[in-house]
């Protein structure tokens, strides 16, 4: 990191110079070196979604988006028995690699996604570091919507959810079956969202995507113990757009939790430090050790909102599928 990034970020943590947070980032988005080369950090933090609900596609037309895709990364997305989750599942894998196409300068068919032992994605091509240190992104998708959030700093688990799903269950009935998975503090904040099933079932799954988001951030995946985690709203509102977390009654300060709405979907984005990751998830960042300067900034960062993007425009710029749409 330049002199010039240090001494701005060193002026943001002791309030030097009169630089408040929003004019310390905007410095390093905008982040000239010595050398007069401009760095776009901010190009690495996205938030997009598309509506899959809303694309009807033939099966010919379905066929030749399917085939944008690697040979073998196609069972991945038949293997579902429903169309509307076979969608959904290839609008996932088509965001991921429009994301790293745009971002990076890779052929599209050259771009190579794997996922790690534990189901986290992540780039596996070869490249150079320095503009994302630490690039990675995730993928959610539930009800109608396919959400993609990336960061080059922080590590990031984004999640979705339709809370406007119709259940014949009553919520009391429904929720019997997550007992052990959520805390005493998140069952009362959950129950004070009622009596009416519609908000109680919208604070469940704000609570859920704020779960899963942080498990999916550090690439987890299964097995982890939901009553670790602990969430709360610092300013006490439970409709918050900002959430804290503690794990084993300790509180993450150098975490985030943001959360969104998306047409009767929640969507929560989280994004902590490289280190808090998982091994097999830390062997595939460029960087895992954030000075805390540079990290407070990254965190501090005014949270995106999501663009909503349309699936013809996950097709590759000049592509022959894009005269047919």
């Amino acid at each position: 990191m330049s002199s010039l990034y240090q001494g701005i970020l060193s002026a943001a943590i002791s309030d030097q110079d009169g630089l408040s947070w929003e004019r310390c980032w905007q410095f390093l988005m905008d982040g000239f070196t010595g050398r007069g080369k401009r760095i776009f950090m901010d190009r690495g933090v996205v938030r997009w979604a598309v509506n899959s609900g809303a694309w009807n596609p033939s099966e010919s037309q379905f066929s030749a988006f399917l085939d944008l895709l690697p040979a073998s990364d196609r069972p991945q997305v038949l293997r579902y028995f429903k169309f509307e989750d076979r969608k959904k599942a290839l609008v996932s894998r088509l965001l991921q690699r429009k994301l790293i196409r745009s971002r990076f300068n890779i052929d599209y068919h050259d771009v190579n996604i794997e996922r790690t032992i534990e189901g986290k994605p992540y780039l596996a091509n070869s490249i150079d570091g320095s503009e994302f240190p630490s690039f990675n992104f995730n993928v959610s998708h539930h009800g109608k919507f396919v959400v993609l959030a990336s960061e080059p700093l922080c590590i990031v688990g984004v999640d979705v959810m339709n809370h406007e799903m119709v259940r014949k269950e009553e919520p009391a009935t429904f929720f019997k079956a997550f007992q052990n998975c959520f805390t005493k503090l998140e069952w009362d904040m959950l129950w004070s969202a009622g009596p009416a099933p519609g908000p109680l079932y919208e604070q469940f799954y704000r609570l859920w995507c704020l779960k899963e988001a942080y498990i999916k951030a550090v690439g987890i995946g299964l097995g982890f113990d939901l009553l670790r985690a602990e969430f709360f709203y610092p300013t006490g509102d439970i409709w918050s757009d900002i959430a804290q977390l503690r794990i084993d009654s300790r509180e993450k300060q150098k975490w985030r939790f943001s959360l969104h709405k998306l047409d009767g979907h929640s969507v929560c984005v989280a994004k902590g430090p490289p280190d808090d990751a998982t091994e097999s998830f830390r062997k595939t960042l460029k960087v895992t050790s954030i000075d805390t300067a540079s990290l407070l900034v990254a965190l501090e960062a005014p949270e995106k909102q999501f663009d909503l993007l349309e699936v013809s425009d996950l097709v590759p710029e000049k592509h022959e599928l894009l005269e047919s749409l």
